[in-house]
């Protein structure tokens, strides 16, 4: 979002407005975040008597601000960093466990740590062989926990040496797809590595491929490209991002352009896959249809491999919408109203209590209620917590 403001002074409004917009900057930021991402809107403004004559309204009016929508903000409004060494949090990720019988994979998942584990600042994913011949790995998900619909998703990954036969990927199912099945759920592979293709032209290491699958009237449809960089991608850690609008689906490696969908129509899509809420996935497989390895003894890539993911991170790009149990945390806190939801009734509340020390609504501990407090609200806006 970027937005461009002149001072009250400069508008030619009283001073009593100019007096009350200043002291109240850091609620017009908040509150023209929430205009920016559809939350509120200018004309449903709120006024209070704790908050003297002047309404919201004023304040906008008053800043003149203006939006150009569309642009991710520059900070996450939800992001897993890893930074606590252990199992993944459970609040977030549940695994993927045992032969899913898909794909004709080789690997069995776990949740044992050796195959899945938070480390020094990354999730690690570790395939490895058995003593019998077989392989295991990890496969984790956020489904029913993190929920997105549109925004920008970013993942810092390090990819381990693929060939042959491991198959790296960062991918979303459609939340309902234990309900509606797949493909009518909805796929979008953000990332995919190690194709037989790839192999086959020696760039095993350097071709990313990026592929939505979906339902046409009961039949299965899919699109996808490729593209091959330079460097092999098995050295150090690369930025993979995907971005979702209402009108099209577009992924990046490193700023580089893999591939855009048109998703503007959503009747082309029998299920409107892509305009309803997916979930993140993360796994290392081990053979199957991508590589085209079907047979342990022809898997040659170098085991243990370490499949690395430094944070996973959601931006808001004006359309997205966030939900999920794993969004319950300390900062539920807010929800002053106790209905479940951080939302305008939470924010209706603590300007109410706007200037007095009521401990409750003191949400950073400060003393008095104020533009702080706004602040960390507008933050949790949309948390579902237990009411």
């Amino acid at each position: 979002m970027s937005r461009t403001s002149r001072s009250c002074s400069e508008s030619g409004d009283s001073p009593a407005v100019c007096e009350f917009v200043d002291h109240h900057a850091k609620i017009v930021s908040g509150l023209s975040n929430l205009l920016y991402r559809g939350i509120a809107k200018a004309s449903s403004c709120m006024s209070h008597e704790s908050m003297g004559p002047f309404s919201v309204c004023a304040i906008l009016v008053c800043t003149s601000v203006v939006f150009t929508p569309g642009l991710a903000a520059d900070d996450p409004i939800w992001s897993e960093e890893f930074e606590v060494d252990g199992p993944p949090d459970e609040r977030v990720w549940s695994y993927d466990l045992g032969d899913l019988g898909v794909n004709q994979e080789l690997q069995v998942y776990t949740d044992e740590t050796e195959n899945v584990m938070v480390e020094n600042g990354s999730l690690t994913l570790t395939a490895r062989e058995t003593s019998d011949g077989g392989f295991t790995s990890g496969r984790i998900r956020t489904q029913d926990k993190i929920m997105f619909q549109y925004g920008t998703v970013e993942a810092r990954i390090s990819i381990p040496d693929l060939a042959d036969g491991l198959w790296p990927a960062f991918w979303t199912l459609g939340n309902d797809f234990s309900s509606v099945g797949w493909p009518r759920c909805g796929e979008i592979d953000i990332l995919e590595m190690g194709a037989g293709q790839a192999i086959a032209d020696d760039v095993v290491n350097r071709r990313v491929y990026s592929t939505c699958h979906w339902d046409v009237d009961g039949q299965y449809a899919s699109y996808g490209k490729s593209l091959t960089v330079a460097e092999s991608l098995d050295e150090g850690f690369h930025v993979w991002r995907m971005e979702w609008t209402p009108l099209a689906i577009s992924t990046f490696l490193d700023d580089q352009h893999v591939w855009t969908i048109d998703i503007s129509d959503p009747d082309a899509f029998s299920g409107h896959e892509f305009h309803r809420p997916h979930f993140l996935i993360i796994n290392l497989a081990v053979g199957g249809t991508f590589p085209g390895v079907f047979n342990s003894n022809d898997v040659t890539a170098s085991l243990p491999a370490r499949y690395l993911v430094d944070y996973v991170r959601i931006f808001d790009n004006g359309h997205t919408l966030l939900s999920g149990s794993g969004l319950e945390n300390d900062d539920c806190a807010v929800d002053l109203d106790g209905d479940g939801t951080v939302g305008g009734t939470d924010l209706a509340e603590l300007l109410a209590r706007w200037g007095t020390v009521d401990e409750d609504a003191d949400l950073n501990q400060d003393g008095s209620v104020g533009a702080e407090d706004i602040t960390l609200l507008l933050g949790s806006w949309g948390a579902l917590c237990e009411s």
